[in-house]
């Protein structure tokens, strides 16, 4: 502990450090604390909207069940609080549905639609200076650890008066990490902090998911501390060694990423969503048809042992929406449920890319962790859809439950409105984003092993 402290105070000292350090903090508050704040407005229109919206559907006037299910009302989803740090693909996929009669839609209102010149600049959000910045301040605390000792000589003092390269190391290797813990987990602990305390978390499990957060990217900083120790060990000089470091920051944040998701557009393209859609309207087309409807009239009738509607114990036109739903339902669960399963099986794919470079294994767990990630999405939007056939479902056993005999059209009225529940979205839990991040984070995990075990021999080598 001794020789650690003095390599703190030693750091302390350094007038680079502390530069490198006040630049990093503030970079990711004023990044951070905008982000808040626009998540603090998102929050507030979201949950004037979810009222508004409730107050329409429960106001509407007296109608057929079926208009009611046709008139409508859209479900919204509150981002998770980490969205501060990460917001993953939260701005490309949109964050309220459209609940109506027959039509499973897609999210919209896409964050990315209104996003500024800087929003596209790639460093806008915390987990953007995550991934590139932190591992460029790891670099250039740690590129000078040995190799500016060796151009001064003085390691040749050091390793003459008998200290061990080992402990040498790892009491370097340990000032540096807490250092780096200062200077990147805590201010990302007070900008999650004062999300998680002043955003909306139920069902998030907003603060394990911070803390497990925070640690994945203290893990992913340690990794590149020890690129740059490693690069330290080997050159000779310290214009080398942050050559070197430089270097390889720009294989493994820069070139990496690109080479890894244009090699998997070719080994694991995406689904067509068009195609997707098209089947689904060649399949429901020709069930909606008239000549389609009567032959489900008729085995309807048949089923039931009559030959006149009036005579049935039920409303046919009720029976039969409720058929053709049951059918809709099936065609969507068929060809949207592979849609999205083919999704999710190319980022547990993309998830392997991880052993290509720290920083694709970051973006797949952060993103899962702050509950950001493609799963939260698809999630959000099966949740949507269940809420919509449950809907219909109601509607159609209103009309189905109630036959009219005399001709007359049935009429409903806030009785049934109030039937309806409103739309409460409720998160995967964070035990399911730990299994959905297994894949990246053991490369994240591995690349820190590996870097470690190939220091060893190098300080056993260690030379002034």
């Amino acid at each position: 502990m001794r020789r650690v402290g003095a390599e703190l105070a030693l750091l302390w000292r350094d007038a680079r450090v502390r530069w490198i350090g006040a630049v990093l903090v503030l970079l990711m508050t004023v990044t951070g604390l905008g982000a808040w704040q626009s998540a603090r407005q998102s929050g507030a229109e979201v949950a004037r909207v979810t009222a508004a919206e409730r107050a329409r559907w429960l106001g509407q006037d007296a109608k057929n069940p079926h208009s009611a299910d046709h008139y409508g009302l859209w479900a919204f989803r509150l981002s998770s609080p980490l969205a501060v740090l990460d917001p993953g693909t939260e701005p490309y996929m949109g964050r309220m549905v459209r609940i109506e009669a027959h039509l499973f839609n897609d999210a919209v209102y896409r964050a990315a639609q209104d996003a500024g010149p800087f929003d596209r600049a790639g460093l806008s959000d915390v987990s953007d200076i995550v991934g590139l910045v932190v591992p460029l301040v790891a670099l250039l605390l740690g590129f000078a650890a040995f190799a500016a000792d060796r151009e001064r000589g003085t390691l040749r003092l050091a390793l003459g008066n008998g200290a061990p390269p080992g402990p040498l190391f790892a009491a370097r290797l340990a000032a540096l990490t807490l250092v780096l813990v200062v200077l990147v987990c805590l201010p990302l602990l007070a900008l999650g902090g004062v999300a998680v305390a002043s955003l909306g978390t139920e069902g998030w499990q907003a603060w394990p998911r911070l803390v497990a957060w925070v640690g994945v990217q203290a893990v992913y900083g340690s990794t590149f501390l020890l690129v740059a120790m490693l690069a330290s060990l080997l050159a000779r000089t310290a214009r080398g060694a942050l050559t070197l470091s430089l270097a390889v920051w720009v294989a493994l944040c820069v070139v990496a990423p690109r080479l890894a998701t244009a090699g998997m557009a070719v080994v694991s393209p995406a689904p067509s969503y068009r195609e997707a859609r098209l089947r689904i309207e060649a399949d429901l087309r020709p069930h909606r048809s008239a000549e389609s409807s009567d032959a489900r009239a008729q085995e309807a009738l048949a089923r039931y042992g009559v030959s006149d509607p009036q005579e049935l114990p039920v409303d046919l036109r009720g029976l039969m929406m409720v058929e053709n739903d049951h059918h809709a339902f099936a065609v969507y669960d068929r060809e949207l449920g592979a849609f999205f399963a083919a999704l999710s099986a190319q980022d547990a794919a993309f998830g392997w890319a991880g052993l290509l470079s720290p920083r694709i294994a970051l973006q797949q767990v952060s993103q899962g962790l702050a509950g950001t990630d493609f799963a939260q999405h698809a999630h959000f939007v099966w949740s949507a859809e269940a809420y919509r056939r449950a809907i219909s479902e109601r509607m159609n056993a209103e009309i189905r439950d109630n036959p009219r005999r005399d001709g007359s059209a049935l009429l409903a009225g806030p009785d049934l409105w109030r039937v309806i529940p409103a739309f409460s979205y409720t998160p995967l839990p964070l035990s399911r984003s730990f299994s959905e991040v297994r894949v990246p984070a053991l490369a994240l995990g591995l690349w820190l092993a590996l870097l470690a075990a190939a220091s060893v021999p190098l300080i056993r080598r260690l030379a002034p």
